[in-house]
């Protein structure tokens, strides 16, 4: 299935989509969807947390525009400086399209992953959030610009969610991928460089041992934590991103704030076969 390219989009001096603003600046186009889910996951409760994905019922390989998925366990960094929130734990969905997502957001498969039909069924999957999690899941919606997939021959990840129905909630589930991300708050009327220098920077990972793809994110919503960009590169597993010569830093004049590392343990990893 080829991908379907969205018009460039166009942004406001505070991030929101629009068509009027004489202020606007044409981006590059849209080339994916992600969609994300935030959790804080109570302190112990990460292998319960786990479990509850390793046994849902999911259908997402039959669904039109699917293309990759991964439950994300954030592990530290080599910077020492604390993260600022308590969101320990990341759903990652990457669609072909918005539209794509939105056909399961409102169709049956959204229902069986949230519950099932049965009124016992989404009873049991709220008790069992209310003890793992502190609060609800937040979202976070994204468009995927400049995707780089790695050209080596691989054998696709086809865990996904309910693939481990023998997850004991003892221990966590061992991970299938590392996933290095990076935030950004760019300035307004800096997203275009910015852009190109995500464009000239993503070239370079494609000969890189162990690397598998990259994407560039662009908030698809007005942020809400001080993020409208991220760098997302997803690697066989760590030692293959500490290995790789990947360092390289946007203008410092396109950024309101020093860029932020988040990493991720991947699991549960989902792949179609047209790949992310």
């Amino acid at each position: 299935m080829g991908a379907e390219v969205s018009p460039p989009t166009k942004l406001s001096a505070v991030g929101v989509e629009t068509q009027e603003l004489s202020t606007e600046v044409d981006l590059l186009p849209g080339e994916r969807y992600i969609a994300s889910n935030r959790f804080m996951v109570r302190e112990g409760s990460d292998a319960a947390f786990e479990q509850r994905w390793a046994q849902r019922k999911s259908s997402l390989l039959t669904l039109p525009g699917f293309r990759w998925f991964s439950l994300m366990r954030r592990v530290p960094t080599d910077d020492p400086t604390p993260y600022p929130d308590d969101y320990s734990y990341i759903s990652f969905t990457i669609w072909e399209t918005k539209k794509d997502f939105n056909f399961w957001r409102k169709g049956p498969a959204f229902k069986e992953a949230h519950g099932g039909g049965g009124i016992l069924d989404f009873l049991g999957m709220i008790m069992s959030s209310f003890l793992t999690s502190k609060g609800p899941p937040k979202p976070f919606f994204w468009e995927g610009v400049l995707p780089i997939t790695s050209n080596e021959s691989r054998e696709r990840l086809l865990s996904g969610p309910g693939s481990r129905p023998e997850a004991d909630g003892e221990k966590v589930l061992e991970p299938e991928v590392f996933v290095a991300t990076t935030r950004f708050q760019v300035f307004h009327e800096r997203e275009q460089d910015f852009e190109k220098f995500w464009s000239e920077h993503g070239a370079s990972l494609e000969g890189q041992g162990g690397f598998r793809f990259s994407q560039l994110l662009r908030r698809d919503q007005a942020p809400d934590d001080d993020c409208n960009y991220m760098g997302v590169t997803v690697w066989d597993d760590r030692e293959s991103f500490e290995k790789a010569k990947v360092e390289a830093s946007p203008p410092g004049d396109a950024l309101m704030r020093p860029a932020l590392k988040m990493w991720y343990e991947g699991k549960l990893v989902l792949e179609s076969e047209s790949g992310p």
